[in-house]
């Protein structure tokens, strides 16, 4: 076993979910449902919570680095089991390649620098080939600096509770289904189990942090529709809360690239489990300090790739197979589960299923209406 503890697992769950996501998708839902948006968030942080626990209880149940697919593999066929590696490793290059768009997003509202996104891939990758002590060392800083600069953000903007908007159904679900792709990621966290201590502490630090998260980002949401901007234009909102605070501006780029920098880490063990199962070249599960260093430069390389699309383009992609991957994990935790866990996997079952034939449905409605 490795060096990551706990508070690693905690902080680990936090700089990878929180990234770009909640600078643009606040904002976003803000544009797209007004202050209602705010019961989204709101109901987000239980949504996210039921979502997270069957990862929590896949973690405890496998004993390789790679992820919960081999948790699937094991509980459903083989078959099932590799269609959900593949597509658990598109979403996180897909989710990957979001943030570090974003980044280029965030830091061209003040500087115009064509590519800066692909140079904070290539810098990551470096910093990650360095060895497990420097990611864990990394990880932890970021950790502690995410947490303050959001809680810094909010208070030094405030919050006004009577700008609430009213509640909307429609305009809540919607939220929800943007609002996942931010707070979604456990999958991610499960995957370099050979670099923590305890295997339990993925599944407990998990869940603290996404606990954490939900807090945060209800925070943040607050903060935009106090607000109270008249503007359709995202980069007018990005504006405002930055205004001409240079810290401020840094403070952001440095949380999207800490997301980006725990991402990489966590998704380079996809292609060494993948690997070790004999679904991917053998030749990625070499180590080199501990870090699947093959894993790292391919998903490096993919993402580089992928930064010709537009940020919506990845975000669309990255939710969809996310979410076709965590219906057939919650299958897998309900057939093999019983008790308390049987029910959560089934409502996590529920909440997917839903969500993704709204989006099917909403696909069909741009197309045909």
């Amino acid at each position: 076993m490795g060096h990551l503890t706990l508070k690693d697992a905690v902080f680990l769950t936090i700089t990878s979910i929180v990234g770009g996501g909640i600078f643009v998708l606040s904002p976003l839902t803000y544009l797209l449902f007004g202050k209602s948006m705010i019961w989204g968030w709101v109901f987000l942080i239980f949504v996210s919570l039921i979502m997270a626990f069957p990862f929590a209880y896949a973690s405890t149940k496998i004993s390789e680095s790679g992820g919960v697919y081999k948790f699937i593999m094991k509980v459903l066929k083989r078959e099932v089991g590799v269609f959900s590696a593949y597509t658990l490793w598109l979403s996180g290059i897909f989710a990957l390649s979001g943030v570090v768009s974003f980044f280029g997003i965030i830091f061209n509202t003040k500087f115009n620098v064509p590519h800066v996104g692909l140079y904070l891939i290539v810098v990551l990758c470096f910093l990650i080939l360095g060895g497990l002590k420097i990611v864990g060392n990394f990880v932890r800083i970021f950790g502690i600096l995410t947490i303050t600069i959001i809680l810094y953000i909010v208070f030094s903007n405030g919050i006004k509770i009577e700008n609430i908007g009213n509640f909307d159904i429609k305009n809540a679900v919607l939220t929800i289904y943007f609002g996942l792709w931010t707070a979604t990621g456990w999958e991610g966290i499960t995957m370099p189990l050979s670099a923590f201590k305890n295997q339990k502490a993925i599944a407990y630090g998990l869940l603290i942090g996404t606990l954490i998260i939900g807090i945060l980002y209800l925070l943040f949401s607050l903060t935009i529709i106090s607000l109270n901007v008249k503007t359709n234009n995202l980069n007018d909102i990005l504006n405002i809360l930055i205004g001409d605070n240079i810290f401020l501006l840094a403070g952001m780029l440095l949380i999207i690239s800490s997301c980006a920098f725990s991402v990489l880490f966590t998704l380079s063990y996809m292609p060494y489990g993948m690997g070790e199962d004999r679904i991917f070249p053998k030749i990625f599960v070499k180590l080199r300090k501990e870090i699947p260093y093959y894993g790292v430069i391919l998903n490096t390389l993919l993402v580089i790739i992928l930064l010709i699309f537009d940020a919506k383009t990845l975000i669309d992609m990255s939710m969809f197979f996310t979410l076709i991957a965590y219906f057939l994990l919650y299958l897998a935790v309900f057939k093999e589960s019983y008790g308390k866990i049987k029910i959560i996997s089934l409502a996590s079952l529920l909440i997917t299923g839903m969500l993704i034939s709204f989006r099917i449905y909403n696909f069909i409605e741009k197309i045909f209406l």
